[in-house]
């Protein structure tokens, strides 16, 4: 790390410490009248928040909650809609998803349309402590030891990893197994071991062309010529993913992490498809291509993997942890 950046951190570090220490005395933090459990991780994107966040609102939903997401948005202060928010509304039929900066203020708003939802999930909240809650979820990847990172700008860490230990439950996303040694370090940290272990599969891919949208099966795949778009934070997973199902990259455009797509870019998309059996991008990114293609121009379907997350270890504890929240807030 040169010298400019190491000064950077610190700045940083102070200025995070400054406002957690404020957060921590209660300052500026409000009660939106309803349980919150908040998803969050410690780096800069690619832990999987999405997939998590899916799934603890469909488990909510088996158990007979109404929940509420909410999210900052990116873009949304730009007058741009947020990719993440036309995500889960796709995923989550019926789910009130509310993408505004001032969380408390779009719950609150949104509690008085809709007094009968009962519980709120935070997408991307660890960071964001306006709003109090009562689960605090931290994910860390597996595929990225916690041994070496550093705060920004020198490294992905948003804040000091001994903020694990204001966490009440950790999960290990991206893991094929558990890792004896990142438990230890985790523990070492947090207080406490991981409460679950798992990783994201594909289920499926939806397929989209003139003709509409099929859902294929995965295996359709294996040995496809693939021009490959991915403008998310650890495009690398998805990558390993194509190449354990058989898929055959050709191209790839990389974007940056919430890259926003231009008709431009869907023109030089289409060209490079030309030579290819598919364009492939993931959910995130075909909400913001959907709306620019042409389907009497552009040169091959597109295909957009399903994700679900895949439990290793620990899938009843967590739900027991977050039913147990949800008793302890109604007692309360």
């Amino acid at each position: 790390m040169n010298p400019f950046t190491m000064i950077a951190a610190r700045c940083y570090a102070s200025v995070v410490a400054i406002r957690n220490r404020g957060f921590d005395r209660g300052r500026r933090v409000r009660d939106v009248g309803r349980p919150v459990i908040s998803v969050g991780n410690l780096t800069m994107g690619g832990t999987g928040k999405t997939p998590t966040v899916q799934w603890i609102v469909r488990f909510l939903q088996s158990q007979g909650h109404r929940p509420i997401v909410a999210l900052r948005g990116y873009g949304v202060a730009k007058g741009q809609q947020s990719d993440e928010a036309i995500e889960h509304e796709n995923a989550l039929d019926g789910v009130p998803v509310l993408a505004n900066p001032d969380r408390v203020a779009a719950i609150s708003a949104c509690l008085e349309r809709n007094p009968d939802r009962d519980v709120v999930v935070l997408d991307d909240g660890f960071q964001h402590r306006f709003v109090a809650r009562q689960m605090d979820l931290v994910l860390i990847d597996a595929r990225r030891p916690l041994a070496g990172e550093r705060l920004l700008p020198g490294g992905r860490l948003r804040e000091p990893l001994s903020s694990l230990a204001r966490a009440t439950d950790v999960l290990v996303t991206h893991a094929t197994h558990v890792v004896p040694e990142l438990a230890d370090q985790i523990r070492a940290t947090h207080g406490r071991p991981p409460v679950a272990w798992c990783n994201h599969v594909w289920t499926g891919l939806a397929r989209f062309d003139g003709d509409g949208h099929a859902a294929i099966p995965v295996t359709a795949i294996d040995g496809m010529r693939l021009v490959t778009r991915f403008g998310v934070a650890a495009a690398g997973g998805v990558v390993d993913q194509i190449r354990h199902h058989g898929g055959v990259i050709v191209k790839d455009v990389p974007r940056r992490d919430h890259a926003v797509a231009t008709p431009v870019e869907v023109q030089e998309l289409s060209a490079a498809c030309e030579s290819a059996d598919a364009l492939c991008v993931t959910a995130k990114d075909w909400v913001k291509l959907r709306p620019l293609i042409d389907w009497a121009t552009f040169s091959a379907p597109i295909v957009v993997p399903t994700l679900a997350l895949s439990f290793v270890s620990g899938e009843d504890a967590l739900k027991q942890r977050i039913l147990g929240t949800l008793a302890s807030a109604e007692s309360s």
